[in-house]
């Protein structure tokens, strides 16, 4: 497993989320939110088999971040981290489970420093992730289901190579559709996601703080399209001055398919 660190979003959305990175020749995913077969079949895309994969960092205890994680584990046996709520709903697991608090760091044996922050997200026990290799430099974030974002997530997210960033929602979408008003309420209040110009927003702050690579992820499938992500985050940051291509690259995490990730 040797090669360039990299990170690949396998899927994206309210559906389920899996992210595939590799740092100091490890593999790591962050989260696990489709079925084994759909994980499996995933992985192969990117020329990684399941039993490559050294740990699986879970996010928080929704499903569309678990679902996957119990028949994963029987087949695979991979190493499974997560805080104690999160791993309280999990049920069959044949792999080893390592319980982690909101603000741990765990150093993997021969593979990379994963360092966990909690979230304002509406569960206990959701954290986001750094993954640092110390070796070359590199570290690359995983945040989503943010809730909002606070002065304490940019810290601990300032100046990675790479974030996966949360841009979950257009606010006109959300306002006119369909969804009964607790949910957007929900969405929208503070302990549920972050929208597209807030995205674009806090991006404002990475990218001055050494940031250059960002991948938006966690699209709404109903009050979100791609294009409206990317036209709100590049206009938001054009307009305070950057220009995409020199002052910063950004990709889509798509929803049902490996997505075009970077390589570090």
């Amino acid at each position: 497993m040797t090669g360039p660190d990299r990170i690949v979003p396998l899927y994206s959305s309210s559906s389920g989320n899996s992210t595939l990175i590799k740092s100091r020749g490890t593999y790591i995913l962050v989260d696990c939110g489709m079925s084994c077969k759909m994980m499996t079949k995933a992985l192969v895309a990117c020329g990684v088999y399941p039993e490559d994969v050294s740990a699986i960092f879970l996010t928080h205890r929704h499903s569309d971040h678990i679902n996957g994680v119990p028949v994963f584990s029987r087949k695979y046996h991979t190493p499974i981290y997560g805080t104690r709520a999160t791993l309280a709903v999990l049920d069959g697991l044949a792999s080893p489970v390592t319980e982690i608090e909101e603000n741990d760091i765990v150093q993997l044996e021969n593979g990379p420093e994963v360092r966990a922050f909690p979230t304002p997200h509406d569960v206990n026990g959701s954290v986001c992730y750094r993954i640092i290799n110390h070796d070359s430099g590199n570290s690359i974030a995983v945040m989503t289901d943010l809730g909002r974002m606070n002065d304490g997530m940019k810290g601990f997210a300032r100046a990675c190579d790479v974030i996966l960033l949360e841009s979950n929602y257009d606010p006109y979408m959300l306002e006119h559709g369909e969804y009964p008003w607790p949910l957007k309420k929900r969405i929208s209040g503070g302990h549920g996601h972050i929208s597209n110009p807030e995205s674009a927003e806090v991006a404002e702050f990475f990218i001055n703080n050494g940031t250059k690579k960002f991948i938006l992820g966690h699209l709404s499938p109903h009050n979100n399209t791609p294009d409206i992500a990317r036209q709100t985050f590049t206009t938001s940051l054009a307009d305070r001055g950057f220009v995409e291509g020199i002052d910063y690259e950004v990709k889509i995490a798509k929803k049902d398919m490996p997505s075009e990730g970077y390589v570090l």
